[in-house]
């Protein structure tokens, strides 16, 4: 049976006022449960005359939820939803935190750093100016020039007769000659560890014994000459190779004082060099005094290399390039932070760009919507079939094609 046109006006109009009222229902209810989406569309289709602006608004109620199936969990997909949406926020504020590292480093500390190398390179180009025009402060006092190197001239001369007297005592002393010239005080005069005596009389074993006196000198420059990487290792071996050649000294000559008083008949009963104080006088005297002798000849040469500007702009040259040398590790270690960063930036988006994608899956699954969007469809058309809406017919086959379309970016074929 044919309606009129009115009728048909009529008809239309009361499915609109009820699909609005339905929509309004929907506002208010949380989810309508559909035990079969085809038999829901097919009662819908019949109230609205398979309307085709019906029909859409449906499939927008599916999509978005309002409309699903008897087997959905709320619950379940809320946990879920709520679940993505913390590791969004997590992922978010990791990443708002290491894009924050990252403007830092390259907006504050890079800039710091290359700003405090360019004024290095300035200062390094000033100080040649300076030298150029004789504008270099040297910091030379003389003063303390003539003092180092008078204490330095004074020390040489005590060093060599010390170890010409203990050169002297330890090889060439004459035992019997002492014996004789002891005397009453014999025992005093065999504890002397030095021959004075001996080393201002003529003597052909003067000759080894002075110029084996300049061997201890050659040891004691051998520290102020060294250079390279290993430096302090080798100024370490010099010295201790200097303090092994003292105390074989200072045994040989304890050892020589025991002998004599062995011949004397006033020997301990039992002798060990390391008891006696004899060995530890020859140390002060001779290591100790060397030590001090390399000092104040160090501290005479750095005072004389202030006194010309060369020197003294090389030096500050030399502490200048270091500091531009650790300002550059720094940079390199920093530029090489940046980049983990931005890698971090990088893998940080992946993931949420993952998550957000996660998200859209918990809210609704794709495979299950387009199967609910399909069934619903094949409902509403069902109902199509059998009437005489052909014009209607192809109204709601291009609203679902478009939606489907929009939707998951694909054409349904429905027909």
């Amino acid at each position: 049976m044919e309606l009129t046109n009115n009728e048909n006006e009529q008809a239309v109009q009361t499915a609109n006022e009820t699909l609005e009222g339905q929509n309004d229902n929907l506002s208010t209810q949380k989810v309508e449960r559909v035990k079969s989406f085809r038999k829901y569309a097919f009662e819908k289709a019949g109230l609205n005359r398979g309307d085709f602006l019906s029909l859409k608004t449906y499939l927008k109620w599916i999509k978005d939820g309002h409309l699903v199936d008897e087997t959905y969990n709320e619950n379940e997909q809320h946990f879920l939803k709520e679940q993505v949406k913390n590791n969004i926020v997590s992922k978010e504020e990791n990443r708002v935190q290491v894009d924050g590292e990252k403007r830092t480093a390259v907006e504050v500390s890079k800039p710091s750093i290359e700003k405090k190398i360019k004024d290095l390179n300035d200062e390094i180009q000033q100080t040649r100016i300076d030298l150029a025009e004789n504008r270099v402060e040297t910091g030379y006092q003389a003063e303390k020039y003539y003092m180092y190197a008078g204490l330095t001239i004074v020390l040489s001369f005590y060093l060599l007769f010390f170890y010409a007297s203990a050169i002297y005592a330890s090889f060439f002393r004459n035992a019997g000659t002492m014996l004789k010239m002891a005397g009453d005080d014999i025992a005093l005069y065999l504890d002397s560890i030095f021959d004075v005596n001996g080393i201002f009389t003529a003597s052909p074993a003067l000759i080894i014994v002075y110029l084996g006196a300049f061997i201890f000198f050659a040891i004691g420059l051998i520290p102020h000459n060294i250079e390279g990487k290993n430096k302090n290792v080798l100024i370490g071996l010099a010295i201790f190779g200097a303090f092994m050649a003292d105390t074989l000294m200072a045994y040989k000559i304890d050892l020589g004082i025991h002998d004599l008083k062995v011949m004397a008949g006033i020997a301990d009963a039992e002798w060990q060099f390391y008891t006696s104080i004899n060995f530890y006088m020859v140390l002060l005297f001779g290591f100790c005094a060397y030590l001090v002798w390399g000092y104040m000849f160090e501290l005479m040469l750095k005072e004389k290399n202030k006194k010309t500007g060369d020197v003294k702009a090389a030096l500050i040259i030399k502490g200048l390039k270091e500091e531009i040398k650790t300002l550059k590790n720094e940079l390199q270690v920093l530029e090489a932070k940046i980049i983990e960063l931005e890698t971090q930036i990088k893998n940080i988006l992946s993931q949420l760009e993952q998550l957000k994608k996660d998200l859209e899956s918990r809210m609704l699954n794709p495979d299950a919507l387009s199967q609910n969007l399909t069934s619903f469809y094949m409902g509403w058309l069902q109902y199509l079939i059998g009437t005489d809406l052909s014009e209607e017919k192809v109204r709601c086959e291009e609203t679902f094609n478009e939606f489907i379309q929009a939707q998951f970016n694909q054409k349904s074929n429905s027909n």
